[in-house]
């Protein structure tokens, strides 16, 4: 199975990180090569300084400049995000994060502002103008498709999930599914 496709992406959404754990537990099985893009994504003004948007600029900046250490970069600031809990926007988080990609630090410290949240602004539009409008959203070969998650999403099967949203995502244009809350 090959799994490609966009996935956008925010620090603020835990749905973001059971989709980014499925997809990282499906391809360490060798069955499945999972060949994704990750873009940077908000509903929150670009000029409130948050951390969080910042930290979106940043991962911009790092796919335009760097696109061959992109993955590697936004994968770290998810787990130092979502699981070791970090402030995504803090240079402590973001250098820890270029350290792992092979970068330096200053490279992408220095470009948050500009031109980082010029990025991240095109990017968002970009998005906007193609249907996306939350995260995780994931797009390929049809409209976007924005997944809701529950705990259960992080165990089991990653394969036999991955499947399934393959399958959904290959048919997504006859499928509207939702559960009451």
């Amino acid at each position: 199975m090959h799994f490609t496709g966009t996935v956008f992406f925010d620090f603020d959404s835990y749905d973001v990180w059971r989709i980014h754990t499925v997809l990282l537990k499906a391809s360490q099985d060798n069955s499945v090569t999972v060949d994704v893009e990750w873009r940077a994504f908000t509903d929150e003004d670009l000029g409130s300084g948050s951390e969080a948007v910042r930290a979106l600029a940043a991962c911009e900046v790092v796919r335009t400049a760097s696109p061959e250490q992109h993955e590697r970069f936004v994968r770290a600031m998810l787990t130092l995000a979502f699981q070791e809990r970090d402030d995504p926007g803090a240079a402590k988080t973001l250098a820890v994060a270029a350290k792992v990609a092979g970068m330096e630090a200053d490279e992408v410290l220095s470009a948050i502002d500009e031109p980082g949240m010029r990025l991240l602004a095109a990017s968002i539009a970009s998005a906007r103008e193609r249907g996306v409008g939350g995260v995780p959203t994931i797009e390929r070969h049809g409209p976007p498709v924005l997944i809701r998650t529950s705990g259960a999403a992080s165990y089991g099967d990653a394969v036999a999930r991955l499947r399934l949203l393959d399958h959904m995502l290959r048919d997504d244009g006859i499928w509207v599914m939702l559960k009451p809350e």
